[in-house]
Protein backbone atom coordinates (compact mmCIF):
# COMPACT_ATOMS: atom_id res chain seq x y z
CA UNK A 1 0.00 0.00 0.00
CA UNK A 2 1.53 3.52 -1.21
CA UNK A 3 2.25 6.31 1.61
CA UNK A 4 -1.56 8.06 2.50
CA UNK A 5 -1.25 11.35 1.65
CA UNK A 6 -3.28 14.63 2.09
CA UNK A 7 -5.39 13.57 -0.88
CA UNK A 8 -5.93 10.12 0.54
CA UNK A 9 -6.89 11.68 3.86
CA UNK A 10 -10.06 13.84 2.09
CA UNK A 11 -11.02 10.89 0.86
CA UNK A 12 -11.24 8.37 3.94
CA UNK A 13 -12.94 11.46 5.99
CA UNK A 14 -16.00 11.98 3.26
CA UNK A 15 -16.00 8.26 2.79
CA UNK A 16 -16.09 7.29 6.66
CA UNK A 17 -18.60 9.82 6.89
CA UNK A 18 -20.75 8.85 3.69
CA UNK A 19 -20.80 5.58 5.46
CA UNK A 20 -21.88 6.23 8.91
CA UNK A 21 -24.44 8.13 7.60
CA UNK A 22 -25.79 5.13 5.18
CA UNK A 23 -25.71 2.45 8.07
CA UNK A 24 -27.51 5.38 10.09
CA UNK A 25 -30.33 5.85 7.65
CA UNK A 26 -30.95 2.31 7.36
CA UNK A 27 -31.05 1.59 10.87
CA UNK A 28 -33.64 4.92 11.09
CA UNK A 29 -35.72 2.73 8.46
CA UNK A 30 -35.06 -0.67 10.30
CA UNK A 31 -36.40 1.15 13.21
CA UNK A 32 -40.21 1.97 11.11
CA UNK A 33 -40.77 -1.60 11.67
CA UNK A 34 -40.62 -4.63 9.51
CA UNK A 35 -43.30 -3.99 7.50
CA UNK A 36 -42.27 -0.64 6.74
CA UNK A 37 -38.39 -1.50 6.24
CA UNK A 38 -39.94 -4.27 3.43
CA UNK A 39 -41.88 -1.69 2.04
CA UNK A 40 -39.25 0.59 1.96
CA UNK A 41 -36.54 -1.69 0.28
CA UNK A 42 -35.61 -0.05 -3.02
CA UNK A 43 -34.82 2.95 -0.95
CA UNK A 44 -32.57 0.62 1.08
CA UNK A 45 -31.25 -0.26 -2.42
CA UNK A 46 -30.53 3.20 -3.04
CA UNK A 47 -28.90 3.37 0.19
CA UNK A 48 -26.66 0.34 -0.04
CA UNK A 49 -25.50 1.12 -3.51
CA UNK A 50 -23.94 4.82 -1.56
CA UNK A 51 -22.21 2.63 0.93
CA UNK A 52 -20.51 0.84 -1.31
CA UNK A 53 -19.76 4.08 -3.43
CA UNK A 54 -18.04 5.12 -0.27
CA UNK A 55 -16.76 1.56 0.52
CA UNK A 56 -15.05 2.26 -3.10
CA UNK A 57 -13.50 5.40 -2.19
CA UNK A 58 -11.69 3.72 0.78
CA UNK A 59 -10.60 0.70 -1.04
CA UNK A 60 -9.20 2.88 -3.85
CA UNK A 61 -6.87 4.38 -0.69
CA UNK A 62 -5.82 1.73 1.28
CA UNK A 63 -5.91 -1.45 -1.48
CA UNK A 64 -3.13 -1.70 -3.83
CA UNK A 65 -3.34 -1.59 -7.67
CA UNK A 66 -4.07 -4.94 -8.66
CA UNK A 67 -6.93 -5.27 -6.00
CA UNK A 68 -8.44 -2.21 -7.47
CA UNK A 69 -8.41 -3.31 -10.93
CA UNK A 70 -10.23 -6.89 -9.72
CA UNK A 71 -12.69 -4.79 -7.74
CA UNK A 72 -13.55 -2.33 -10.55
CA UNK A 73 -16.03 -4.21 -11.89
CA UNK A 74 -18.11 -4.54 -8.66
CA UNK A 75 -17.41 -1.00 -7.35
CA UNK A 76 -17.71 0.69 -11.36
CA UNK A 77 -21.77 -0.25 -11.61
CA UNK A 78 -23.01 1.10 -8.87
CA UNK A 79 -23.85 4.59 -10.69
CA UNK A 80 -25.91 2.52 -12.63
CA UNK A 81 -28.28 1.18 -9.42
CA UNK A 82 -29.00 4.41 -8.13
CA UNK A 83 -31.72 5.63 -10.36
CA UNK A 84 -33.82 2.57 -11.00
CA UNK A 85 -33.76 2.27 -7.07
CA UNK A 86 -35.08 5.68 -6.30
CA UNK A 87 -37.37 5.31 -9.22
CA UNK A 88 -38.66 1.82 -8.45
CA UNK A 89 -39.25 3.47 -4.34
CA UNK A 90 -41.56 6.14 -6.08
CA UNK A 91 -43.35 3.92 -7.75
CA UNK A 92 -44.15 1.92 -4.69
CA UNK A 93 -44.93 5.51 -2.93
CA UNK A 94 -47.34 5.83 -5.55
CA UNK A 95 -48.88 2.34 -5.10
CA UNK A 96 -47.86 1.62 -8.51
CA UNK A 97 -45.52 -1.39 -7.68
CA UNK A 98 -43.53 -2.83 -10.87
CA UNK A 99 -44.00 -6.45 -11.20
CA UNK A 100 -40.87 -7.18 -13.80
CA UNK A 101 -37.90 -5.06 -11.53
CA UNK A 102 -35.09 -7.07 -12.70
CA UNK A 103 -35.59 -5.35 -15.93
CA UNK A 104 -34.70 -2.25 -14.39
CA UNK A 105 -31.02 -4.02 -13.43
CA UNK A 106 -30.38 -5.34 -16.81
CA UNK A 107 -28.30 -2.23 -18.03
CA UNK A 108 -26.14 -2.54 -14.85
CA UNK A 109 -25.80 -6.54 -15.16
CA UNK A 110 -24.82 -5.47 -19.24
CA UNK A 111 -22.35 -2.91 -18.30
CA UNK A 112 -20.62 -5.19 -15.45
CA UNK A 113 -19.53 -7.80 -18.12
CA UNK A 114 -18.03 -4.86 -20.24
CA UNK A 115 -16.11 -3.24 -17.32
CA UNK A 116 -15.28 -7.13 -17.16
CA UNK A 117 -14.00 -7.26 -20.53
CA UNK A 118 -12.03 -3.79 -19.90
CA UNK A 119 -10.40 -5.58 -16.51
CA UNK A 120 -9.47 -8.39 -19.11
CA UNK A 121 -7.68 -6.47 -21.85
CA UNK A 122 -5.86 -4.61 -18.97
CA UNK A 123 -4.32 -7.25 -17.18
CA UNK A 124 -3.39 -8.73 -20.56
CA UNK A 125 -1.69 -5.71 -21.87
CA UNK A 126 -0.98 -3.95 -18.74
CA UNK A 127 -0.65 -7.00 -16.16
CA UNK A 128 3.19 -6.91 -15.47
CA UNK A 129 3.12 -3.32 -15.03
CA UNK A 130 -0.08 -3.41 -12.20
CA UNK A 131 1.44 -6.10 -10.51
CA UNK A 132 4.16 -3.89 -9.71
CA UNK A 133 1.74 -1.18 -8.70
CA UNK A 134 1.95 0.72 -11.77
CA UNK A 135 -1.30 2.68 -12.37
CA UNK A 136 -0.48 5.23 -15.51
CA UNK A 137 1.38 4.14 -18.35
CA UNK A 138 2.63 6.39 -21.37
CA UNK A 139 1.00 5.07 -24.53
CA UNK A 140 0.02 6.73 -27.63
CA UNK A 141 -3.61 6.05 -27.66
CA UNK A 142 -4.41 6.27 -31.40
CA UNK A 143 -1.85 3.83 -31.89
CA UNK A 144 -2.31 0.87 -29.61
CA UNK A 145 -5.13 -1.26 -30.29
CA UNK A 146 -5.81 -2.08 -26.61
CA UNK A 147 -5.84 1.36 -25.61
CA UNK A 148 -8.43 1.99 -28.50
CA UNK A 149 -10.65 -0.26 -27.24
CA UNK A 150 -10.29 0.68 -23.88
CA UNK A 151 -11.39 4.16 -25.14
CA UNK A 152 -14.04 3.09 -27.07
CA UNK A 153 -15.52 0.43 -24.39
CA UNK A 154 -15.26 3.45 -21.89
CA UNK A 155 -17.05 6.02 -24.30
CA UNK A 156 -19.88 3.05 -24.15
CA UNK A 157 -20.05 2.89 -20.52
CA UNK A 158 -20.37 6.66 -20.05
CA UNK A 159 -22.96 7.26 -22.91
CA UNK A 160 -24.86 4.37 -21.29
CA UNK A 161 -24.41 6.66 -18.31
CA UNK A 162 -25.92 9.64 -19.45
CA UNK A 163 -28.84 7.77 -21.22
CA UNK A 164 -29.61 6.21 -18.33
CA UNK A 165 -30.02 9.33 -16.27
CA UNK A 166 -31.89 11.51 -19.13
CA UNK A 167 -34.22 8.52 -18.80
CA UNK A 168 -35.05 7.88 -15.55
CA UNK A 169 -34.88 11.53 -14.55
CA UNK A 170 -37.72 12.24 -16.60
CA UNK A 171 -39.51 8.66 -15.21
CA UNK A 172 -38.67 9.91 -12.30
CA UNK A 173 -40.19 13.60 -12.19
CA UNK A 174 -43.11 12.40 -14.05
CA UNK A 175 -43.81 9.70 -11.09
CA UNK A 176 -42.83 12.52 -8.59
CA UNK A 177 -45.07 14.88 -9.87
CA UNK A 178 -47.98 12.19 -9.76
CA UNK A 179 -47.05 11.41 -6.18
CA UNK A 180 -47.59 15.16 -5.41
CA UNK A 181 -50.78 15.35 -6.61
CA UNK A 182 -51.93 12.24 -4.86
CA UNK A 183 -50.49 13.32 -1.85
CA UNK A 184 -52.35 16.71 -1.87
CA UNK A 185 -55.89 14.65 -2.44
CA UNK A 186 -55.27 12.51 0.22
CA UNK A 187 -53.80 15.25 2.94
CA UNK A 188 -56.46 17.65 1.12
CA UNK A 189 -54.12 20.33 0.39
CA UNK A 190 -53.14 20.79 4.36
CA UNK A 191 -49.19 19.54 3.83
CA UNK A 192 -47.41 21.53 1.92
CA UNK A 193 -44.60 20.92 4.25
CA UNK A 194 -44.43 17.43 2.78
CA UNK A 195 -44.19 18.88 -0.77
CA UNK A 196 -41.57 21.04 -0.10
CA UNK A 197 -39.35 18.73 1.87
CA UNK A 198 -40.13 16.20 -1.56
CA UNK A 199 -39.31 18.90 -4.20
CA UNK A 200 -36.00 19.56 -2.24
CA UNK A 201 -35.09 15.92 -2.24
CA UNK A 202 -35.75 15.25 -5.54
CA UNK A 203 -34.10 18.77 -6.66
CA UNK A 204 -30.88 17.45 -4.20
CA UNK A 205 -31.10 13.99 -5.70
CA UNK A 206 -31.64 15.30 -8.89
CA UNK A 207 -28.66 17.83 -8.75
CA UNK A 208 -26.33 15.12 -7.51
CA UNK A 209 -27.29 12.72 -10.04
CA UNK A 210 -26.35 15.04 -12.68
CA UNK A 211 -23.31 15.96 -11.30
CA UNK A 212 -21.86 12.49 -10.29
CA UNK A 213 -22.07 11.23 -14.12
CA UNK A 214 -20.32 14.18 -14.80
CA UNK A 215 -17.53 13.58 -12.68
CA UNK A 216 -17.35 9.59 -13.58
CA UNK A 217 -16.47 10.92 -17.37
CA UNK A 218 -14.75 13.77 -15.72
CA UNK A 219 -12.40 10.99 -13.55
CA UNK A 220 -12.40 8.80 -16.58
CA UNK A 221 -10.55 11.61 -18.86
CA UNK A 222 -8.68 13.71 -16.50
CA UNK A 223 -6.26 11.71 -13.53
CA UNK A 224 -5.99 14.71 -11.61
CA UNK A 225 -9.21 15.88 -11.20
CA UNK A 226 -9.64 13.89 -7.60
CA UNK A 227 -9.97 17.20 -5.73
CA UNK A 228 -12.80 17.93 -7.35
CA UNK A 229 -14.38 14.16 -7.52
CA UNK A 230 -14.13 14.86 -3.36
CA UNK A 231 -16.14 17.69 -3.29
CA UNK A 232 -18.79 15.97 -5.04
CA UNK A 233 -18.59 13.53 -3.07
CA UNK A 234 -18.72 15.44 0.20
CA UNK A 235 -22.09 17.07 -1.59
CA UNK A 236 -23.26 13.46 -1.95
CA UNK A 237 -22.78 13.16 1.64
CA UNK A 238 -24.54 16.12 2.49
CA UNK A 239 -27.70 15.39 0.67
CA UNK A 240 -27.68 11.96 2.58
CA UNK A 241 -27.65 13.73 5.46
CA UNK A 242 -30.47 15.73 4.60
CA UNK A 243 -32.50 12.54 3.68
CA UNK A 244 -31.83 11.23 6.97
CA UNK A 245 -33.31 14.54 8.42
CA UNK A 246 -36.23 14.05 5.98
CA UNK A 247 -36.57 10.44 7.52
CA UNK A 248 -36.71 11.78 10.72
CA UNK A 249 -39.33 14.74 11.02
CA UNK A 250 -41.30 13.62 7.82
CA UNK A 251 -41.92 10.04 8.32
CA UNK A 252 -45.55 10.35 5.73
CA UNK A 253 -42.49 10.96 3.02
CA UNK A 254 -41.46 7.47 3.86
CA UNK A 255 -44.73 5.62 3.88
CA UNK A 256 -46.98 5.12 1.32
CA UNK A 257 -50.27 5.31 1.42
CA UNK A 258 -52.88 2.03 0.93
CA UNK A 259 -53.45 1.03 -3.12
CA UNK A 260 -56.71 -0.02 -4.35
CA UNK A 261 -57.64 -3.23 -2.48
CA UNK A 262 -59.30 -4.42 -5.19
CA UNK A 263 -56.66 -3.24 -8.26
CA UNK A 264 -53.07 -4.10 -9.04
CA UNK A 265 -50.46 -2.10 -10.68
CA UNK A 266 -51.52 -1.93 -14.40
CA UNK A 267 -55.15 -1.12 -12.58
CA UNK A 268 -56.97 -4.31 -13.39
CA UNK A 269 -59.14 -6.08 -10.33
CA UNK A 270 -56.85 -8.84 -8.74
CA UNK A 271 -58.00 -11.21 -5.73
CA UNK A 272 -55.00 -10.93 -4.16
CA UNK A 273 -54.23 -7.13 -4.40
CA UNK A 274 -55.00 -6.88 -0.43
CA UNK A 275 -51.78 -9.23 0.38
CA UNK A 276 -50.20 -7.82 3.40
CA UNK A 277 -47.48 -8.38 1.35
CA UNK A 278 -48.37 -6.79 -1.40
CA UNK A 279 -49.91 -3.31 0.28
CA UNK A 280 -48.88 -1.03 2.34
CA UNK A 281 -51.43 -0.06 5.48
CA UNK A 282 -50.76 2.92 6.92
CA UNK A 283 -53.32 2.02 9.98
CA UNK A 284 -54.53 -1.96 11.29
CA UNK A 285 -58.64 -1.62 11.54
CA UNK A 286 -58.12 -1.34 15.43
CA UNK A 287 -56.17 1.65 15.13
CA UNK A 288 -58.20 3.20 12.46
CA UNK A 289 -61.56 2.46 14.68
CA UNK A 290 -59.99 4.17 18.03
CA UNK A 291 -58.73 6.86 16.06
CA UNK A 292 -62.32 7.07 14.71
CA UNK A 293 -63.29 7.24 18.68
CA UNK A 294 -61.06 9.91 19.51
CA UNK A 295 -62.05 12.53 16.61
CA UNK A 296 -65.55 11.58 17.67
CA UNK A 297 -64.98 12.59 21.55
CA UNK A 298 -63.27 15.53 20.15
CA UNK A 299 -65.84 16.96 17.81
CA UNK A 300 -68.18 16.70 20.11
CA UNK A 301 -66.30 17.82 23.62
CA UNK A 302 -64.60 20.54 22.16
CA UNK A 303 -65.37 23.75 20.13
CA UNK A 304 -62.19 22.33 18.19
CA UNK A 305 -64.17 22.07 15.01
CA UNK A 306 -65.24 26.09 15.16
CA UNK A 307 -61.43 27.39 14.95
CA UNK A 308 -61.24 29.39 11.76
CA UNK A 309 -57.46 28.57 11.24
CA UNK A 310 -58.10 24.91 11.96
CA UNK A 311 -55.70 22.72 9.84
CA UNK A 312 -55.25 18.81 9.17
CA UNK A 313 -51.93 19.05 11.42
CA UNK A 314 -53.50 20.69 14.27
CA UNK A 315 -56.79 17.99 14.21
CA UNK A 316 -53.85 15.29 14.37
CA UNK A 317 -51.92 16.74 17.10
CA UNK A 318 -55.57 16.93 18.89
CA UNK A 319 -56.26 13.31 17.97
CA UNK A 320 -52.79 12.43 19.46
CA UNK A 321 -51.92 10.70 15.82
CA UNK A 322 -50.07 12.08 13.05
CA UNK A 323 -51.32 13.70 9.88
CA UNK A 324 -50.84 10.81 7.56
CA UNK A 325 -52.94 8.65 9.40
CA UNK A 326 -56.03 11.21 10.34
CA UNK A 327 -55.91 11.52 6.57
CA UNK A 328 -56.56 7.74 5.77
CA UNK A 329 -59.03 7.19 8.52
CA UNK A 330 -61.11 10.34 6.97
CA UNK A 331 -60.87 9.05 4.07
CA UNK A 332 -61.06 5.31 3.90
CA UNK A 333 -63.47 5.11 7.31
CA UNK A 334 -65.18 8.01 7.32
CA UNK A 335 -65.55 8.87 3.54
CA UNK A 336 -64.86 12.24 3.75
CA UNK A 337 -62.07 14.74 2.87
CA UNK A 338 -60.34 16.78 5.60
CA UNK A 339 -62.42 19.82 4.26
CA UNK A 340 -65.76 18.13 3.91
CA UNK A 341 -65.77 16.62 7.17
CA UNK A 342 -65.04 20.05 8.93
CA UNK A 343 -67.67 21.73 7.14
CA UNK A 344 -70.38 19.38 7.31
CA UNK A 345 -69.80 19.64 11.10
CA UNK A 346 -69.85 23.29 11.02
CA UNK A 347 -72.98 23.76 8.84
CA UNK A 348 -74.73 21.40 10.67
CA UNK A 349 -74.57 23.65 13.79
CA UNK A 350 -74.86 26.40 11.50
CA UNK A 351 -78.65 24.78 10.60
CA UNK A 352 -79.31 24.96 13.85
CA UNK A 353 -78.66 28.59 14.95
CA UNK A 354 -80.40 29.78 11.40
CA UNK A 355 -84.11 28.06 13.27
CA UNK A 356 -82.94 28.89 16.72
CA UNK A 357 -81.67 32.77 16.45
CA UNK A 358 -83.67 34.12 13.87
CA UNK A 359 -82.46 37.52 14.11
CA UNK A 360 -78.97 36.61 14.08
CA UNK A 361 -77.16 37.57 10.68
CA UNK A 362 -75.76 35.20 8.86
CA UNK A 363 -72.20 36.98 8.96
CA UNK A 364 -72.47 36.57 12.70
CA UNK A 365 -73.87 33.24 12.17
CA UNK A 366 -70.59 32.18 9.49
CA UNK A 367 -68.05 33.50 11.91
CA UNK A 368 -69.01 31.34 15.09
CA UNK A 369 -68.99 28.25 13.44
CA UNK A 370 -65.24 28.96 11.39
CA UNK A 371 -66.07 30.55 8.46
CA UNK A 372 -63.69 33.69 7.33
CA UNK A 373 -66.40 35.35 5.31
CA UNK A 374 -69.85 35.03 4.33
CA UNK A 375 -69.65 33.84 0.74
CA UNK A 376 -67.20 31.21 1.84
CA UNK A 377 -69.86 30.26 4.15
CA UNK A 378 -72.57 30.60 1.34
CA UNK A 379 -70.63 28.45 -0.90
CA UNK A 380 -70.06 25.42 1.54
CA UNK A 381 -73.75 26.07 2.38
CA UNK A 382 -75.40 25.37 -0.56
CA UNK A 383 -72.99 22.99 -1.51
CA UNK A 384 -74.22 20.65 1.67
CA UNK A 385 -77.95 21.69 1.98
CA UNK A 386 -78.54 22.53 -2.06
CA UNK A 387 -80.14 26.13 -0.26
CA UNK A 388 -78.15 29.29 0.77
CA UNK A 389 -78.46 30.19 4.57
CA UNK A 390 -81.23 32.79 3.24
CA UNK A 391 -83.30 30.39 1.52
CA UNK A 392 -83.19 27.31 4.15
CA UNK A 393 -83.98 29.91 7.28
CA UNK A 394 -86.88 31.04 5.37
CA UNK A 395 -87.82 27.60 4.37
CA UNK A 396 -87.54 26.33 7.80
CA UNK A 397 -89.04 29.45 9.84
Amino acid sequence: MASIDTLDIGWLLVSSAGLAQAVSLLVLLAGEGRRAFRANRWLCAFICAAALSFSQNVVDVLASADWRLYLFPLFGIIPYFYLPSVYLYFRELCGLPVRRTYRHYLLPVLMSAVLVVMVMMVFDRFGTQVAAGQTEFALNPFSDPTVINLSILTIVFAVALYVQLVVYMVWLWRMSLHYMRKLGEQMDGEQPGLKRWLVEFLSGITLIFFIYTISVVIDILDQDSEWISIVIEAGFVIVLFRLGHLLAVNPALFVASEPDASADASGQKTDNASDPERTRLILEDDDARRIRQDLEKLTSETDMMFDPLLTMPKMASAVGVKPNQLSFVLNRHIGKSFFDYVNEYRIQAATQRLIESPDRTILDIAIEVGFNSKSTFNLAFKKITGLTPSAYRQQKT
